[in-house]
């Protein structure tokens, strides 16, 4: 079966999707400037001060990127927890999505025009709906 194909790996859809967002991300670039660098900041804070608790670190914190499978907790954090590794997370969320997703509603008329197409495929290679 793996050579043909016919295997899918919930998880690995998963996780491949968080990688792709990451690459994304990257591959989106950033930018550089003064205020993203903290320039003023830097200097009227310097050696002296708490950049961390400061409103502009908070504001660019929203400008970072957040996994939500991996984790970057220390070991020790990680294992309090129940040491969950990326691939139970990543199950775990693909049961979420396959169990609660509600995709949104395509509306009526694209929905006629997606059942005509089926009848008309179904007419095609004689398939007859029971439905």
């Amino acid at each position: 079966m793996v050579d043909s194909g016919m295997t899918l790996d919930y998880g690995k859809m998963v996780i491949d999707d968080e990688i792709n967002q990451t690459i994304k991300y990257v591959v989106k670039g950033f930018e550089v400037n003064d205020e993203t660098l903290s320039v003023g900041l830097i200097e009227e804070i310097a050696h002296t001060g708490n950049h961390l608790s400061h409103s502009t670190t908070f504001h660019h914190c929203s400008d970072l990127m957040a996994p939500q499978l991996m984790s970057r907790e220390n070991y020790d954090q990680w294992m309090a927890k129940g040491g969950i590794d990326v691939y139970e997370r990543a199950l775990g969320k693909a049961r979420d999505v396959v169990e609660n997703h509600q995709p949104p509603s395509i509306g009526r008329q694209a929905q006629k025009e997606i059942d005509e197409i089926i009848r008309e495929t179904e007419k095609e290679l004689g398939i007859i709906n029971a439905f």
